[in-house]
């Protein structure tokens, strides 16, 4: 082989070394693969580049013969001491180049080009002179400069990722592109139960346990295996059509009725075993739709036109507070200290705090509302409502207040983000309920009926602190016990997406294992549980599991 098919060798062989690094993945891949291509392309450059000098040495003539000669012979060779592409000193200056000089490398004859070399022996028209053999070694230094440059911010990388440096490494590493996503395998799944489109009515995470309000009773499966650990069914004719959101003290209500009747049977059940502790039955329209909580050790709910309190251990009543006349609760919750309540008498509406305990009133504050309204509370405290008014020009909005009712914050539902997720009925967004946490309001955001985003607005102002975007479909969002934000997306079992509770950054990706029937329907709720996370299909559809559980 010729060192121009060699170096021509060289040459491809760095080309496809470096689309096979970078582009493939199978080879060294970024500034590793850049290093090794660039220093073969420099050893070929180089290679070339000598090759070429060698060649016009070879090809440089020797001194003129004499003009008047008229042999035609062959220039010998140049004397190896000779300067290459000199014309001789003898040769006249302005001795004319003959034509068959002007095609190419060959060597000269006298009668075709009496008085100097061709032009191409001067390096001025083939790339085989002197001229080109250095600009082939200037070509190659600067690749060899480029080469040991990346070669250089390589090594510094590598030992910057290097698992001898802690002090940068964050407490979860975020993945990178070379490594995949880690497993979040379905452990267990549960069949789901009753006709397609019947309506789950909410779930507790409760550690070692998840309890289920299907509409056949509420059911708990163990975190680890998804065993029932114990279940309270609903009676004959009657579903589940109630359940406070979360439990307190141990305690959680739910509530069943009969088909086309009022949800009018109340219940407080045990969370630890599924004890029924108490149960009520109430008068009139029975309970309000959503209106029930546990604060504490205090059960609070609307029923028949009364704001009743009682015993969460007992069922006795604590204290009770009657509506006005032309007055609704428009939405209810409670923690240990205070209750929320939005209450509407005709057009206008307000907020009231009301002490959980004894049920006296802290403060009310007038809302921006001037038709009716469906509302729901997304947090007791800090308070945060949110608010969709029948009036097309209306508030349909998160408000958020300070621990005295000054409002301090207000994000619309629908705008720039799209529209946003809120629970209860409140706006077309999914109906997922948003999160609060440190001072900011995390919830979905979609478009043309995709929510694709998490957007996280400051509850101080109403800005936008942070966005995270998807690829795919996300379905929920659920706290992590370490601060951070879990996001279920994707289709199948779905994949979970940790961001950092601050920023919105993702730090981990959970790829769901493949297992057969568990998927999301299109209401799921992702729940946190002792080592991993349950979700729980709300709604079913005719193939997805009524839970299951990844870890």
């Amino acid at each position: 082989m010729t060192r121009d098919g060699i170096a021509g060798a060289a040459f491809g062989a760095a080309a496809a070394f470096l689309g096979a690094g970078v582009t493939g993945g199978a080879w060294p891949t970024g500034w590793a693969a850049l290093a090794c291509a660039l220093l073969l392309t420099a050893a070929g450059a180089t290679f070339r580049a000598t090759g070429r000098n060698r060649t016009a040495t070879a090809l440089a003539p020797a001194a003129a013969p004499n003009a008047n000669s008229a042999t035609a012979t062959e220039r010998p060779a140049e004397p190896a001491d000779a300067v290459p592409g000199t014309a001789p000193t003898s040769a006249p200056a302005s001795a004319p180049t003959s034509p068959a000089s002007a095609g190419g490398p060959r060597l000269a004859k006298t009668a075709d080009a009496p008085g100097g070399p061709a032009p191409a022996e001067r390096g001025s028209g083939t790339g085989t002179g002197p001229g080109a053999g250095r600009s082939s070694l200037v070509v190659a230094a600067v690749v060899w400069v480029l080469a040991l440059l990346a070669g250089g911010i390589w090594a510094f990388a590598a030992g910057d990722d290097g698992p001898g440096d802690t002090a940068k490494s964050p407490a979860t590493a975020t993945p990178t592109a070379s490594r995949a996503p880690d497993k979040a395998d379905v452990v267990w799944s549960v069949p789901a139960v009753g006709q397609k489109h019947d309506r789950g009515v909410g779930a507790w995470p409760l550690g070692a346990t998840l309890a289920q309000g299907r509409l056949d009773g509420l059911f708990a499966y163990d975190s680890a295996d998804g065993h029932v650990r114990w279940s309270v069914p609903a009676p004959a004719r009657e579903g589940l059509c109630a359940m406070s959101p979360a439990v307190g003290q141990g305690v959680g209500l739910i509530a069943h009725g009969r088909h086309g009747k009022p949800c009018a049977t109340l219940l407080a059940v045990r969370a630890a075993d599924g004890k029924v502790l108490w149960k009520r039955s109430l008068g009139g329209q029975g309970l309000t739709e959503g209106a029930l909580a546990v604060g504490g050790g205090t059960a609070v709910t609307a029923e028949d036109r009364t704001v009743r309190a009682r015993s969460g251990e007992t069922g006795e009543q604590r204290w009770e507070r009657p509506l006005g006349k032309g007055c609704a609760i428009r939405a209810l919750d409670a923690d240990a200290d205070r209750t929320l309540l939005v209450e509407q008498c005709g057009k206008p509406a307000r907020l009231l705090a009301l002490d959980t305990r004894t049920g006296a009133q802290r403060w009310a504050r007038d809302l921006p509302v001037e038709s009716e309204a469906v509302a729901s509370v997304v947090s007791v405290s800090p308070p945060v409502i949110a608010v969709d008014e029948a009036d097309a020009r209306g508030t349909q909005a998160f408000l958020g207040f300070d621990g005295k009712g000054a409002q301090t914050a207000t994000v619309p539902l629908t705008g720039p983000e799209g529209m946003l997720s809120a629970a209860g009925g409140v706006g077309d967004g999914q109906p997922t309920r948003p999160l609060v946490r440190d001072g900011l309001l995390v919830t979905l955001a979609e478009r043309d009926l995709v929510p694709d985003k998490v957007v996280a607005y400051s509850l101080k102002d109403g800005r936008k602190a942070w966005e995270y975007r998807s690829e795919n479909l996300t379905s929920d969002i659920a706290p992590e016990p370490d601060g951070r934000i879990a996001v279920l997306e994707g289709h199948g079992a779905g994949e979970i997406v940790l961001l950092d509770g601050a920023t919105g950054k993702v730090t981990t990706k959970l790829e769901g294992g493949a297992a057969e029937g568990a998927e999301i329907s299109i209401h799921p709720e992702l729940l946190p549980v002792t080592g991993g996370r349950v979700v729980v299909n709300h709604i079913y559809m005719g193939t997805e599991p009524a839970a299951y559980a990844l870890r």
